[in-house]
């Protein structure tokens, strides 16, 4: 068999994976606390051709997930005082029109462009890897590095866990990395075309998230170093390096006005990056290691970053940094790896909330691409002994990382690796969006179906337990109901965790419920159930 045809079987099916692995964990959930607002928002945008809510994310997420939903006959009051009262409230807005439709129709749709966007991410993870691992340009792409690079990225459980939710940070690191590609290609054969493709990626990530303005002093460096490398005179230098930024900068530019529906106040974009965090809770304490602070901690994302990636994908990035001299490529391209890489990582590390792994995702693809490059240092064969040991050590680590994302599923969002005991062990170590995002509730329906005596306690407000049918809620508030519970408790894991804060702030050893009983049974990784 023709082996191109092989070769493009196997990315077929790759990125087949990368599709369904989430579309079908996907169909688990009901809506994490952040889609709440994000597709209700983007469907408001639509309808009203306004910006109004959740302004403190630029609109591409919410105009590419709501877009479906616009074929679609649903409730919508444009005159909801939520919308345009004269105060207003996305997550009110949210809820009520996400609930006052079919909610699991909405979600079907409305995640299916984030999961699109993965296949995108994917597919130029597979494209760089084989294009920049193949040395010169005209050589045949390196396929090897290619599918290393593609596999590597099909079972990452952080990729997967956010790709089946409506949110921006998958969308921010697709459009991001493709930036640096076509940005890497205009270096590598001077051609202006795909500083022009780079330009309208740019405005695509900015358009995604406000953090993608982390990108733009790295992206100007890249062209400053150009325009220095391709002329001698400093007038032709300072020239040149003007008419470049221009050739990225206007498309960006147009790409983001379009987005915004072409605002008379071209300060819109500046006015958006202001209200980011402006619905942040001002004393809000962050958690790790089962420890709260109000600063947060500098090493956070580190350890995030070592305790929920797959260890054999940790080896993976290990070698590939260990092994640096032997990866066949130049320094420039090893700075198109590290640098946007490795910049956005510090910044995240300085300024972003310590809430979510989520928050590094967009330098992910970077190292993804860069461990490709060990396939041309693996030996595979049966003809030496090293070269079987070698075989036989690479089987066991893919095994292995397949065998780690397929057992965690459907809850992608709540995996540790063994280094801490795996996913049971998680809440111990992370809470929010790293194990439970008030995702869960479809299940815990169908557990209560079966268990009908159980009083839910469930801390995420603006969903809607009863619409799932789930009855015998209990409102996680100060009445008392921790003191002396009687019978079956299933309560969401968050809100455990936050306990054990307020036992400590209340003086009240009763709230402390991780501490104080061991749960029967659980619910995903998100509800622990307790019997009395």
């Amino acid at each position: 068999m023709d082996l191109r045809f092989i070769s493009k079987i196997s990315l077929g099916i790759l990125l087949l994976l990368v599709f369904f692995i989430p579309f079908f964990s996907a169909q688990n959930f009901s809506p994490a606390t952040d889609e709440i607002t994000h597709l209700p928002s983007g469907y408001s945008y639509w309808k009203t051709g306004e910006i109004t809510l959740n302004p403190q994310h630029p609109p591409l997420v919410k105009l590419l997930a709501s877009f479906p939903l616009l074929f679609m006959d649903l409730n919508f009051d444009e005159n909801d005082r939520n919308l345009v009262g004269p105060i207003r409230s996305e997550w009110s807005f949210g809820s009520k029109f996400l609930f006052s439709n079919d909610v699991n129709l909405l979600l079907l749709w409305g995640r299916l462009p984030i999961m699109l966007l993965s296949v995108l991410l994917a597919f130029y993870i597979y494209k760089w890897a084989s294009e920049m691992f193949s040395l010169k340009v005209g050589n045949p792409p390196n396929r090897r590095a290619g599918f290393l690079a593609l596999f590597l990225y099909a079972f990452m459980p952080n990729i997967i866990a956010h790709t089946q939710f409506v949110t921006t940070d998958l969308a921010l690191a697709s459009f991001s990395f493709i930036t640096f590609y076509y940005l890497w290609k205009f270096f590598r054969v001077n051609r202006k075309k795909y500083l022009l493709f780079s330009g309208l990626f740019l405005g695509l990530a900015l358009g995604s998230k406000f953090s993608a303005t982390v990108f733009l002093p790295v992206v100007a460096l890249f062209i400053f170093i150009y325009s220095w490398r391709h002329s001698k005179e400093f007038n032709t230098r300072i020239r040149q390096l003007f008419n470049l930024a221009l050739f990225m900068a206007i498309p960006a530019f147009i790409v983001i006005y379009l987005l915004y529906f072409m605002p008379a106040d071209f300060g819109f974009y500046l006015k958006g990056l202001k209200t980011v965090y402006a619905d942040w809770k001002p004393d809000f304490k962050f958690y790790l290691n089962g420890q709260f602070s109000q600063n947060g901690w500098w090493y956070y994302f580190l350890e995030a970053f070592l305790i929920k990636t797959p260890i054999p994908t940790l080896i993976a990035f290990i070698a590939s940094v260990l092994f640096y001299k032997k990866l066949r490529i130049n320094g420039l391209d090893k700075t198109f790896i590290f640098l946007p890489m490795i910049f956005f990582t510090l910044v995240a590390i300085i300024k972003a909330q310590n809430i979510g792994i989520r928050y590094l995702i967009p330098a992910f693809p970077f190292l993804i691409l860069y461990a490709g490059g060990l396939a041309d240092i693996i030996k595979i064969g049966w003809g030496s002994v090293k070269s079987k040991i070698t075989t036989l050590a690479i089987m066991v680590l893919a095994g292995w990382l397949v065998f780690s994302s397929l057992a965690i599923y459907p809850d992608y969002l709540a995996y540790f690796n063994e280094l801490v005991g795996g996913p049971k062990n998680g809440y111990k170590y992370l809470d929010d969006s790293n194990i439970e995002w008030g995702q869960d509730l479809k299940r815990m329906a169908k557990y209560q179906a079966k268990n009908q005596d159980t009083k839910i306690i469930y801390s995420w407000k603006d969903s809607n337990p009863a619409y799932y049918g789930i009855n015998n809620f209990i409102i996680a508030d100060s009445s008392g109901w921790w003191r002396e519970p009687k019978g079956r408790y299933a309560v969401n894991i968050f809100l455990l965790i936050r306990m054990q804060l307020l036992s400590e702030q209340r003086n009240d050893p009763a709230l402390n419920w991780l501490a104080l009983y061991k749960p029967i049974d659980r619910v995903g990784y998100s509800f622990f159930i307790y019997e009395f």
